[in-house]
């Protein structure tokens, strides 16, 4: 668990009066695990990974079930009750999520807001599926838990690779969450005479999109995160980029580092950070369904505006999930995998 020192910024929206949260780690690294009785078991996991213990942050499982729209976290501690807690699912807050699927828990107006976002791969079967998601909780208390989970259902099928095939693409929406906190419509009302250290907040969440580069020859994978928007504010935030690592036998991919695009396109942002190899975060995932038709996974950032605070923020985090189809398949990013070869 790591300490930082609470911090207020007022943003001039009629939305929101963001506070930036202080950090908490968390030592959970186990995956995804369906099963039991609640919700309806999915399937069991075949790969065998763990997440990494700087993406699994204090999350050691969600249970989500696509069909019934149930997710169940396990490890977010002061969310919800009982030890196991169903959150809610919040249907109309997916536009907001980038599409992705939104669940919530609030016990009572002092109790902390937590936000879970999730999303299963569409257009697979049910073997070879892909699962994935983030969890955040707002303030008070100078502490917030939060943490990222990935599985697939069936064993890793790669690509075939030979002299016009191997080199594949994924495109698609990205979302994150963060440490600042918002306090807005989505938490459960205090009384207005309610002291300032008892109100709780909630987690602000980033929209971007992404796109994922693999050679399946090579067993590399690389990518970038782009237009991406701190959604409560309207700030627009850096873009990033997902160094090239490698593409384990099973299909997983792990220890991969995040650092700013030397190239923004954001005026604003144009030579934010020029050393390259300064590490502001982590990614992984696992690749799954027939060909690798679908990839899921995690990023964790330690820092998401500039090694300066351009943006006035200190020590901002943010735990955020992915995930993509195959360029030339059903939902993928029509625009961008247009460009490229099926």
């Amino acid at each position: 668990m790591k300490r930082a020192v609470m911090k207020y910024v007022t943003i001039a929206t009629a939305i929101a009066t963001m506070a930036l949260l202080a950090g908490c780690g968390g030592d959970g690294s186990n995956p995804f695990q369906p099963g039991g009785d609640t919700p309806t078991d999915p399937g069991t996991p075949t790969d065998g990974s763990a997440i990494p213990e700087t993406l699994a942050g204090n999350v050691t499982s969600i249970r989500y079930d696509a069909t019934t729209q149930r997710v169940v976290v396990e490890g977010v501690t002061l969310d919800e009750v009982p030890y196991l807690p169903e959150y809610q699912r919040n249907a109309a807050l997916d536009a907001n999520y980038n599409g992705y699927q939104v669940y919530t828990a609030q016990d009572d107006p002092l109790d902390r807001h937590s936000t879970a976002v999730v999303l299963q791969s569409s257009g697979t079967g049910v073997t070879g599926r892909v699962r994935a998601g983030a969890v955040q909780t707002g303030g008070p208390r100078n502490r917030y838990f939060g943490g990222t989970y990935w599985e697939r259902d069936g064993a890793y099928d790669a690509p075939d690779v030979s002299k016009t095939s191997g080199l594949v693409s994924y495109a698609g929406n990205y979302i994150g969450l963060t440490n600042v906190g918002v306090r807005d419509g989505m938490l459960l009302p205090v009384d207005p005479d309610t002291p300032e250290e008892l109100t709780p907040s909630r987690a602000a969440q980033v929209t971007g999109d992404i796109y994922l580069s693999a050679d399946f020859a090579d067993n590399q994978v690389e990518g970038n995160i782009y237009n991406r928007v701190l959604v409560p504010t309207g700030q627009a935030l850096p873009s990033i980029v997902l160094v090239a690592t490698g593409i384990s036998d099973d299909g997983t991919f792990s220890g991969g580092e995040v650092e700013y695009d030397s190239q923004q396109q954001d005026p604003f942002y144009v030579g934010i950070d020029p050393t390259v190899g300064n590490d502001i975060g982590d990614y992984a995932g696992v690749f799954a369904g027939q060909d690798s038709k679908s990839v899921g996974g995690g990023v964790r950032l330690d820092q998401w505006d500039g090694p300066n605070d351009m943006l006035g923020y200190e020590d901002e985090e943010e735990y955020g999930t992915f995930v993509l189809e195959q360029c030339g398949t059903a939902f993928s990013n029509q625009s961008i995998c247009d460009q490229v070869k099926p």
